[in-house]
Parts: structure tokens; C-alpha cells; sequence
């Protein structure tokens, strides 16, 4: 079982950054993003995971290039894909790294938007909510 405050590393992160998690199918906890995620790696580090599902080297090879440059870890370099691990309290490894996996960030909705989807329930539902 994987200690607790490597959990709550990601959990305050992705609090933070306003990003959407899941548990994975091993059960590891992570920030899906569309070409991969970011995930655990030790108690101060979080590591991020690029695997695009159709073969892109030139992603790879720039994002690594760039991950690099700012002080981030490359620990798997493969023809397509990789991993590295950065510091989530440098900002700007943070901000590459959600970049480099393509993270979605949740919304903030305002309350006037909140006040007019809950008009739009109402007025679908006939009024019951």
C-alpha cells in the first residue's frame, strides 16, 4: 500500500490546478489527460506519463526537450512516448507537465451560469426541482 502523504501530494495538486482525477484500473490514483496523466511517483515528486495513442516523435522529443530545460527527471524515453517526474511546487514544471499529458482543468462556473443551468433543470424537469 502506497503511504498516504504520496496521495495527498496529487490530491492538493490537482486541487490547486483545478484538475479532474479517477483511480486508475490498478488502483493508483491520476490526472487523465488526452495524450496521458500524471500520477504518484514519491513522497515530493509527481511524475508525467506521455502516450499518445497514434505514434507523434516530434511531440515527444519537443515536450522532453522543453521538460528538461526546466530541471524536470526524464525516467523513461521511448521513440513515442516517456515519463519524467517534476516538483509540483515549481510552477513552471507544474504548467509543462499538465501541458505536456493535455490535462483538463474543471470549469468555474459563476453564479449567474449556475442560476441559469439550474433554470434550464427546472424548466426540462416541468418545474419539480
Amino acid at each position: 500500500m502506497k503511504p498516504t502523504n504520496v496521495n495527498k501530494l496529487l490530491k492538493d495538486f490537482s486541487a490547486r490546478e483545478r484538475l479532474k482525477t479517477r483511480i486508475d484500473a490498478d488502483g493508483t490514483l491520476i490526472a487523465p489527460g488526452k495524450i496521458g496523466h500524471i500520477y504518484e511517483y514519491d513522497d515530493h515528486h509527481l511524475g508525467v506519463m506521455v502516450m499518445p495513442s497514434t505514434p507523434r516523435k516530434n511531440y515527444w522529443g519537443v515536450t522532453r526537450a522543453k521538460l528538461l530545460s526546466l530541471g524536470c527527471v526524464v525516467l523513461q524515453d521511448g521513440d513515442f512516448e516517456g515519463a519524467a517526474y517534476f516538483d509540483p511546487s515549481n510552477a513552471e514544471q507544474s504548467k509543462a507537465a499538465i501541458k505536456a499529458a493535455r490535462v483538463c482543468r474543471k470549469r468555474r462556473l459563476s453564479s449567474a451560469q449556475i442560476e441559469r443551468q439550474i433554470s434550464w433543470l427546472r424548466a426540462a424537469a416541468g418545474g419539480t426541482l
